[in-house]
């Protein structure tokens, strides 16, 4: 693609950038399809508040793209609490430039580094969340063993990692013999070697039913009592539509316990 071209597609509207395949030269496009950039923000930020994101915590935004979950984290962390990783720095800046603002950058200090050797250790604090969404997809196995390594050493004694894996059954990925960073390719790894890849890392983890159109997500902490608890997942399934539809009995007493639990953390 042309210098000119490549200009021309950056400068797209969101309406029109969702016409575009995923992967295609727009920060709406390159992070993946770009008619759900605005889903998979929003369900990001849904799944860390209902497990208890508050204001006052710290976060680490890994892989953090084009600021699809940013663009809310960032606003609602108070000042300096929110960390972004990405090696790509255009998609930062295009996303700051175009749905966040220089004023608020300004405001809430938000820290970016742009390194490729998955360290986030780099940062040199610790953090009480971290989320990753779509970078295991792209990791072999030992690339996934290192980065839950560095997750385990930057993460609070009571914190919180969120991250998602592709399961055989999902998507049409390789084999989970690769290794290093596997992209645009997706790798698959069966959800009791998610399990064993956290374990060795020194931490717990668990399964769970929060929706993803394409991607199962894990919760990992230092300890068993971090975790979100059995009795709320049910509630945890990322499709509130339907539990109030339903009128599922004890949802809302669930999800403040699961809230407190994190607050008191």
């Amino acid at each position: 693609m042309s210098s000119d071209s490549k200009h021309t597609l950056r400068q797209l509207s969101a309406e029109d950038a969702a016409k575009l395949d995923p992967g295609e030269d727009h920060y709406r496009a390159y992070v993946g399809p770009p008619d759900q950039y605005d889903f998979m923000g929003a369900t990001q930020f849904r799944l860390l508040t209902a497990l208890g994101l508050r204001e006052s915590h710290s976060l680490l935004d890994f892989g953090c793209g084009s600021l699809r979950s940013g663009k809310l984290f960032i606003p609602y962390l108070l000042p300096g609490r929110y960390f972004g990783l990405d090696p790509n720095a255009w998609l930062i800046q295009e996303s700051i430039d175009r749905e966040l603002g220089r004023d608020i950058i300004r405001l809430k200090q938000p820290t970016f580094r742009h390194d490729d050797d998955f360290r986030p250790t780099k940062f040199g604090t610790t953090f009480d969340f971290i989320v990753a969404q779509s970078i295991f997809s792209h990791t072999g196995a030992d690339l996934a063993e290192q980065l839950l390594s560095e997750f385990r050493s930057c993460l609070n004694p009571t914190g919180l990692a969120l991250a998602t894996f592709v399961l055989p059954h999902q998507m049409d990925p390789t084999d989970g013999n690769e290794r290093g960073w596997i992209y645009p390719g997706c790798v698959a790894f069966e959800a009791d070697t998610v399990l064993n890849f956290i374990a060795k890392a020194g931490m717990v983890g668990k399964q769970l039913s929060w929706f993803h159109p394409r991607q199962t997500w894990f919760a990992m902490a230092h300890s068993a009592d971090n975790l979100p608890a059995s009795a709320e997942d049910a509630e945890l399934v990322g499709d509130l539509r339907e539990a109030v539809a339903t009128r599922r009995p004890g949802l809302i007493q669930r999800l403040k316990s699961a809230v407190a639990r994190r607050i008191r953390a």
